[in-house]
């Protein structure tokens, strides 16, 4: 993500309405920097605040997979890698049962995404319930690297 330089056109922005506004008091310009000068680091911790969020959508929207926000030269990028792990331990058994009743459209869908991902529709319920189940319970992450604002 290019945090960077959308706070750049947003400083160059602001210098500009400020520029406009300190042409008939100077003194307006120069509070109007300095305003902006001490917004910075708001700004920039704003930016990474929307690189969560679009990290809490990814993963919202992504079973599966383990979306992470990290920051590299400065910049907020997110990694996205497929959980590997299993959601069940290996010896547990498949002996529980659930009957759903659901509308044919939907099971057509089931079926469908099953054999598209090459997995018996019992493999992707299941798998894919387990992602869910996974990514609700683990849904607040936050950047666990230190970087300078």
């Amino acid at each position: 993500m290019q945090t960077s330089a959308v706070l750049h056109n947003l400083e160059a922005s602001v210098e500009a309405q400020l520029a406009l506004a300190g042409s008939s008091d100077p003194g307006v310009e120069t509070v109007g920097r300095a305003m902006l000068a001490a917004l910075r680091p708001a700004l920039r911790e704003a930016a990474f605040e929307l690189a969560n969020q679009a990290a809490e959508e990814v993963r919202a929207q992504l079973p599966g997979h383990r979306v992470d926000l990290n920051v590299t030269e400065g910049e907020p990028t997110l990694r996205i890698t497929p959980e590997e792990t299993s959601m069940h331990s290996p010896e547990e058994e498949f002996d529980a049962r659930i009957t759903l009743r659901l509308p044919p459209s939907i099971k057509d869908i089931v079926e469908r995404a099953a054999s598209d991902s090459g997995d018996s529709v019992n493999t992707w319920v299941v798998r894919t319930l387990a992602g869910r189940a996974h990514n609700n319970r683990s849904s607040r992450r936050h950047v666990s690297e230190t970087f300078d604002i």
